[in-house]
């Protein structure tokens, strides 16, 4: 399973990288988190014409930088830019950031198989800051990592009665109702 999801992902990532890079996206990798919380790529593909390979099933990033190969090992990335969308590295995993107000919200498509082979699935996780770990959203794992902000547990509980009910999105406010539930609960 882990090898079939390699053999589709690998070539269209790169291949996605490298038309990103062509057409002048964002395109880039942030290399510390503090370098995502101010939105400055430590490389950046438009400007420097970088090529990113690798992010899939290798344990390094390769970077083509001015014509030279460099090796970075992915403990030292924090994620990357493509298409003016973010990426977070963690566990041999790449996670997109979808809201980074209070809570980070993620998610990231996985294959599960259904009928007659692997159907994709977005499933959705958090971190209570950009470098804290990623965990599943689950109301339990809200709950012990926010086990002692009470009110915006009290809150949770009140509004979503499941944990699929927690990726919710109001497309009207533009945001998930969780991270606004966060910011709302910890002022």
């Amino acid at each position: 399973m882990k090898t079939l999801k390699l053999i589709i992902a690998l070539p269209l990532m790169a291949l996605f990288i490298q038309n990103a890079a062509a057409n002048g996206q964002s395109t880039g990798l942030y290399l510390t988190t503090q370098d995502y919380l101010n939105h400055k790529l430590s490389y950046n593909a438009s400007n420097d014409q970088i090529k990113v390979n690798g992010l899939l099933g290798s344990s390094k990033v390769l970077l083509v930088h001015n014509g030279e190969k460099q090796a970075i090992a992915k403990g030292e990335v924090f994620g990357y830019r493509k298409d003016d969308k973010d990426f977070r590295l963690f566990n041999k995993g790449e996670y997109k950031i979808l809201s980074s107000n209070g809570i980070i919200i993620y998610s990231k498509t996985s294959l599960v198989l259904q009928g007659k082979g692997p159907k994709p699935i977005e499933l959705f996780y958090f971190s209570e800051s950009a470098s804290s770990p990623i965990l599943s959203l689950t109301i339990a794992n809200l709950e012990s990592v926010y086990a002692k902000n009470q009110k915006f547990m009290y809150a949770v509980e009140s509004l979503f009665k499941s944990d699929s009910e927690l990726s919710s999105y109001d497309a009207y406010n533009k945001q998930f109702k969780l991270a606004y539930l966060y910011t709302e609960n910890t002022k």
